[in-house]
């Protein structure tokens, strides 16, 4: 019984949400995801497919780039440097 009054809950609050075009509306979130290009995605580890889907596979494929250029990334970011 608690379940479904959460899950109503949480439908409502989506819906209000939606309607204010809050950055954390789930719809609005997936909406900007897939206006990403392939690049951006690959930098979030998403493909192209997940994102038009909406959903994460069970087996994502490993993102191209090394893990020292994401690393490098965020020092320059923390650093201020972008």
């Amino acid at each position: 019984m608690i379940g479904n009054r959460t899950r109503v809950f949480d439908m409502i609050r989506e819906l209000g949400l939606y309607l204010a075009a809050s950055p954390r509306s789930r719809y609005w979130q997936l909406q900007q995801l897939r206006e990403l290009d392939a690049e951006r995605l690959d930098d979030l580890g998403i493909t192209p497919a997940e994102a038009r889907h909406g959903r994460c596979s069970e087996r994502a494929p490993a993102s191209s780039r090394p893990v020292a250029v994401t690393v490098r990334h965020a020092e320059a970011a923390r650093a201020g440097a972008m």
